[in-house]
């Protein structure tokens, strides 16, 4: 890995479905993303949830490794 290639964070996604009625999108760990009618729920609203919830975590990615790297040249 060359010095100038970027690590994203990777996260998996599923459906908990206990409750007959609301299907909620979680990641590997656990942590809620949305709920959704289990009658309602489509395919396109699914992804979508999880594309934005994505996207928030790559932000507050970059911002924690920006703040990082800012106090490493600081030292």
């Amino acid at each position: 890995m060359s010095g100038g290639e970027l690590l994203f964070p990777k996260f998996e996604y599923h459906l908990h479905e206990s409750d007959p009625d609301i299907a909620e999108l979680r990641r590997q760990d656990g942590a809620f993303v949305a709920a959704f009618s289990a009658r309602g729920a489509t395919r396109e609203g699914i992804i979508e949830a999880a594309k934005e919830d994505y996207r928030a975590l790559l932000e507050e990615h970059a911002r924690s490794s920006s703040e990082r790297t800012e106090q490493e040249r600081s030292v």
